[in-house]
């Protein structure tokens, strides 16, 4: 007599991950393209995804989320984020101008002229001795020989600028 069987067979879907990939930009540039690693597929397979980050532009750091179905055809996808980095913009962005002072006594207070190229979010801060800051501008009354004033602008999004001038008040003129 013939025996017959029968059975079941089961293909359960691979296990893909799809990974974004870290980036960084420099503040106030353009995002890199966002995209991802797949592992787990085999031949020339590929599984459908799509990259978005966090929003924000200021300096930090944002996760980048892939995403996509579940399931694509035999295979089972997970998804895994990654870091777009937005490092400081250079110090040349955010320049610094310092004027001198340089006139005869008049018996008011003066200092040097300072300001920075990008007003939104930088403090200034001014020294004597390129080492104490303080967001107060030195000033002088009496007669002094130059006197050097270091200015630092500190602003989140770039790396800090500096320059420095002087103040020089000659004696006044008397007849």
């Amino acid at each position: 007599e013939d025996a017959t069987a029968s059975a079941t067979v089961t293909i359960t879907p691979k296990a893909v991950t799809v990974t974004a990939n870290d980036k960084s930009k420099v503040y106030g540039t353009k995002d890199p393209t966002l995209d991802a690693t797949v592992a787990g597929t085999l031949g020339t397979d590929t599984v459908t995804y799509t990259t978005s980050r966090v929003a924000g532009e200021n300096v930090g750091k944002y996760t980048i989320t892939p995403a996509g179905e579940a399931t694509q055809g035999n295979y089972s996808v997970t998804y895994a984020t990654g870091t777009l980095t937005i490092t400081k913009a250079p110090a040349e962005q955010n320049a610094v101008t310092a004027g001198d002072y340089n006139k005869p006594y008049d018996a008011k207070a003066h200092g040097i002229t300072a300001s920075s190229a990008v007003t939104d979010g930088t403090t200034l801060y001014y020294s004597t001795d390129n080492a104490t800051w303080s967001e107060t501008a030195p000033t002088w009354t009496d007669v002094t020989a130059a006197q050097t004033v270091y200015v630092k602008a500190v602003n989140a999004n770039y790396e800090d600028a500096t320059a420095s001038a002087t103040v020089t008040i000659t004696p006044k003129a008397v007849t």
